[in-house]
C-alpha cells in the first residue's frame, strides 16, 4: 500500500479500503487465535494525544501492543512543553526522532496536516478538532461491510451534530464513493451539515436530504449517531437546549433499519434500551477498532502477515 500518512478520509479510495479490510480480517484472526504477534517487535509507536480520548487512544495502544511494538506517548497539553510556548511542528519533529510512526489526536482543525508535514516518520491523524477522523471512518465502513455485506445501495441517516462531528465528516467522504447511496442528515437547525460536505456528496451523485426531527427519517438501512459535541459549542445554552431532545429510543427506529452505529462515547444520543436490539452494532464497532488500527500500523510500516 503506497499510503504512508493518513491525514484525511479523502485518501481512502475503494481499493485502499479493501486492502485495509483484508489485513484487518487477518488481524482479527490473530487476536482470536493467539492474542498477539511480533510483527512490529522492532518498532516504536508514538501516541500524541493532546485532546481527551479513551476509545481511540486505548484501541491504538492495544493495536500496537498486540503487534509487539513499544509505545511512547504524550497525553494532554498539560504534560507537554506547549504550555511553555513550543510549536506543534517543533514538538512533532522531536517526537518523530523517538519513534517509527506517530499517531496524533489534535485540538484544532488543520493541525493534522501541520503535524504530518513536520513528522519525519509515517503519521496517522486520530482526529483534528472538528475536521476529520479518518481512522474512525475505516472502523465504521469495516463494521458496515462485515454486518451488511456491502457499502453501496444503502440509505444512511446521520445525527445529531453533523456540523461539528469529525466522525460524520470522514465517514461521509468515504461512503460517497459508493454507488446508489443516500444520506439523510438529522440535526437541530443550528447544527446542519457544513456546506462543503453537502457539496462534496452531491458532486458524487449522493442523494442528500436534511431533517430536523427523527420523525422525518426515511427508512434508512443504517443509522449513525454521534453525541452533540459539547466541547465545541460556543454557547452552552444551545447544547443544553438539544441534549435530551435528540435521542434515539426503540420506538423511533424505522422498521427497515438494519444497523445502528455510534463512534462512542455515548452521552445522551442513544437510549440504553436500544442496546438490547440485535441491530445495535456500536459495541461490535468498537471492537473492530483494534483490528483496523492493527492493520493500519502494520501497513504504514510496510509489514504484512
Amino acid at each position: 500500500m503506497p499510503l504512508e500518512r493518513l491525514i484525511s478520509a479523502r485518501q481512502l479510495s475503494v481499493d485502499v479500503l479493501h486492502e485495509i479490510f483484508d489485513m484487518a480480517r487477518k488481524m482479527r484472526t490473530v487476536c482470536q487465535e493467539t492474542g498477539r504477534t511480533n510483527l512490529l517487535a522492532d518498532k516504536m509507536i508514538g501516541l500524541v494525544f493532546l485532546e481527551p480520548s479513551s476509545r481511540t487512544l486505548l484501541s491504538f495502544q492495544s493495536a500496537a501492543q498486540r503487534l509487539g511494538a513499544g509505545i511512547v506517548f504524550i497525553q494532554g497539553v498539560g504534560s507537554t512543553s506547549f504550555e511553555k510556548g513550543e510549536s506543534l511542528s517543533d514538538a512533532i519533529k522531536v517526537v518523530s526522532g523517538y519513534c517509527d510512526l506517530i499517531v496524533a489526536r489534535l485540538p484544532k482543525s488543520g493541525d493534522a496536516q501541520i503535524a504530518s508535514d513536520a513528522s519525519n516518520v509515517p503519521f496517522i491523524n486520530a482526529g483534528d478538532g472538528g475536521n476529520e477522523h479518518p481512522t474512525q471512518s475505516l472502523v465504521d465502513t469495516f463494521t458496515i461491510i462485515e454486518e451488511l455485506g456491502a457499502l453501496s445501495n444503502l440509505d444512511y441517516a446521520f445525527g445529531f451534530d453533523p456540523l461539528q462531528s469529525r466522525s460524520i465528516h470522514s465517514l461521509c467522504l468515504v461512503l460517497s464513493q459508493f454507488e446508489n447511496v443516500g444520506f439523510d442528515f438529522v440535526s437541530p437547525p443550528e447544527l446542519k451539515a457544513p456546506g462543503w460536505l453537502i457539496d462534496q456528496c452531491r458532486s458524487r451523485s449522493v442523494r442528500v436530504s436534511e431533517s430536523s426531527s427523527l420523525k422525518d427519517l426515511k427508512d434508512p438501512d443504517v443509522i449513525y449517531l454521534n453525541r452533540l459535541q459539547e466541547e465545541r459549542f460556543p454557547d452552552r445554552s444551545l447544547f443544553e437546549k438539544y441534549r435530551y431532545e435528540y435521542r434515539l429510543t426503540p420506538d423511533q427506529i424505522p422498521p427497515a433499519t438494519r444497523l445502528i452505529l455510534d463512534p462512542l462515547p455515548r452521552v445522551d444520543e442513544i437510549a440504553l434500551t436500544v442496546d438490547e436490539l440485535p441491530i445495535a452494532g456500536y459495541f461490535r464497532q468498537a471492537q473492530n477498532g483494534v483490528y483496523i488500527r492493527m492493520a493500519l500500523l502494520a501497513m504504514l510500516l510496510g509489514r504484512s502477515l
